[in-house]
């Protein structure tokens, strides 16, 4: 029989890597299971555009494409969802943009009413209640930026640890371009240090942020900051290349094992106490459905039937342009500059909702030229002169990005495809996932915005990489556990625990409600410490284990 832990902890990025970090500083015995390998800035420094980004080979330990549409298609590139398989998970490869959601996005049914085809929700929780957790999360994570500068974020007492990076030439262009038009862009809040930060380096303004690892931990992850801080306290048993395969169940219907796959194929068993399932919204409701059992049919956890449904991702609108002089756009993080004073609803719009706007520069000419199509004209493959002449013009080019919210729908969902299977001969994950008509106001809207914004900042040429009537190829992925006081509507109740396994948690960004419009991996940190820290002291009070 394995040894039986305090802690079971699966998945090691933002949500996982907190709980680590929290359960072993208070003295808790914790294995955490990670299906990838344990990188590290040596290994990171190997990679490149083409085989990190492009073709996906040279991380295929841990991007895995897993997107299947309605009549299960295998996704093609740009259609597909990269999943982060290492120790750290996404927030190894993050763009590290760090917003707050702000006070009206924890309560979306309440301000906006009930939306048709959408399945809107108020959040359990308020932005007040979580707030304190942000603060703590931000001093973590090492945030460089201007806190008091964004004229529409949410209120807060102190500023970033760090101060927001130097900007670019291109940065400078957008910034006066936005401010002719009578908007206010301020320094992109993110998670890259600008200065040596706690035992972490200063960014080395490499530019492959977004999708890459860092070589020199400039930029937070919980590879670099829990992940470490778990192993120096004796109490962590990191595993990785290890994949949990099914969540056992005793006969008090609590989780009893996780049965693993080792790197060779082995099947083992890791037994614990508590299980906490941070597997991102894809994997962690893969694996509540395929724990099927007698008590639990249609997988566990999902008494209610919502285990999978309720996918969001964002509603991504990227503009691309060219301008007069040397963008520099391929220095330093990967966007400098962001713009939200369009976030609020506004009814004249003809849609609810809004978006943050960002500069999102490409840091490689390959990735770029992938995305050139608006620029080399319909239907032209940047491939023989046209590539050419474009990869000669990318010197001069920069992007924009307005991270839109997707509302939720009853029959976006992940589930288990009931025809492809994976190396290992388990179901995949199959997405069904169709824009709401709001997505595609949002998109149309801010699309135009972008091109305005652009032009004002000098571009002598803009185009669009269109991705509003597809899923896109993003790691924001929501909603399939989602949070509620209901056990008939909801997945997970306000702490993050199963409303039906008593030692189950489930605090990755599968249990949002609503997505918000902004990049949500601050509030996954802070959600994660928030739940953490309730469990520690329900265990101190003897209510829980």
């Amino acid at each position: 029989m394995s040894e039986m832990k305090d802690v079971c902890v699966i998945g090691t990025g933002a949500a996982g890597g907190v709980w680590i970090d929290a359960c072993t500083r208070a003295g808790l015995d914790v294995v955490a299971l990670e299906r990838g390998p344990h990188l590290g800035p040596s290994d990171f420094r190997q990679h490149d555009e083409l085989s990190n980004v492009h073709r996906g080979t040279g991380f295929a330990p841990t991007w895995q494409d897993t997107t299947r549409d309605h009549a299960a298609q295998v996704a093609q590139l740009g259609r597909s969802t990269m999943l982060a398989r290492c120790v750290g998970g996404g927030t190894a490869h993050w763009g590290s943009w760090c917003w707050r959601f702000r006070e009206d996005d924890f309560e979306v049914l309440s301000s906006e009413g009930p939306v048709e085809g959408a399945n809107l929700a108020d959040w359990p929780i308020s932005y007040a209640e979580l707030a304190p957790f942000y603060d703590a999360a931000e001093a973590r994570l090492g945030l460089a930026g201007q806190a008091s500068a964004n004229p529409s974020g949410p209120p807060r007492h102190g500023g970033y640890p760090n101060p927001p990076h130097p900007p670019r030439r291109a940065t400078q262009l957008i910034a006066m371009g936005a401010k002719k038009l009578g908007l206010h862009p301020f320094p992109t809040p993110m998670a890259i240090n600008s200065r040596p930060y706690q035992g972490r380096a200063a960014c080395i303004n490499g530019g492959m942020c977004a999708n890459f690892g860092c070589p020199v931990h400039a930029k937070a992850s919980t590879l670099a900051i829990h992940v470490p801080a778990a192993l120096a306290t004796g109490h962590l048993d990191l595993r990785p290349d290890t994949r949990v395969i099914e969540l056992v169940t005793g006969k008090d219907g609590r989780v009893l094992a996780a049965r693993t796959l080792d790197a060779s194929g082995r099947e083992n068993e890791v037994r614990a106490r508590t299980f906490v399932l941070a597997c991102g919204g894809i994997g962690s409701a893969q694996l509540l459905l395929s724990s099927r059992s007698a008590r639990h049919p249609d997988g566990l956890a999902n008494g209610s039937g919502l285990v999978g449904r309720n996918l969001m991702f964002h509603n991504f609108t990227f503009v691309f342009f060219e301008l007069p002089e040397p963008s520099l756009a391929a220095l330093g993080p990967a966007g400098m500059v962001a713009i939200d004073d369009l976030h609020p609803s506004d009814a004249s719009r003809g849609f609810i909702r809004g978006a943050v706007l960002g500069e999102s520069a490409e840091s490689g000419p390959i990735w770029s030229a992938y995305k050139a199509p608006g620029y080399l004209g319909e239907n032209t493959r940047a491939w023989g002169k046209p590539l050419k002449d474009y990869l000669r013009r990318y010197p001069y080019l920069d992007g924009m990005i307005a991270v839109g919210e997707d509302l939720p729908q009853l029959d976006n969902r992940i589930d288990l495809d009931p025809t492809h299977v994976d190396a290992e001969g388990f179901p995949l994950a199959r997405i069904t996932y169709e824009s709401h008509p709001n997505d595609r106001a949002l998109h149309d809207f801010f699309d135009a915005r972008l091109h305005e914004i652009a032009l004002a900042a000098g571009a002598t040429k803009s185009w669009s990489f269109d991705t509003s009537h597809t899923k896109g190829g993003t790691g924001h992925i929501m909603g399939t556990c989602r949070m509620g006081n209901d056990p008939n509507e909801s997945v997970v109740d306000r702490w993050c625990r199963s409303h039906e396994v008593p030692n189950l948690y489930i605090p990755d960004g599968g249990c949002f409600p609503t997505s918000g419009g902004y990049n949500p991996t601050l509030t996954i940190f802070a959600n994660a410490a928030r739940t953490a820290a309730h469990f520690l002291e329900s265990i101190a009070r003897k209510e829980t284990a």
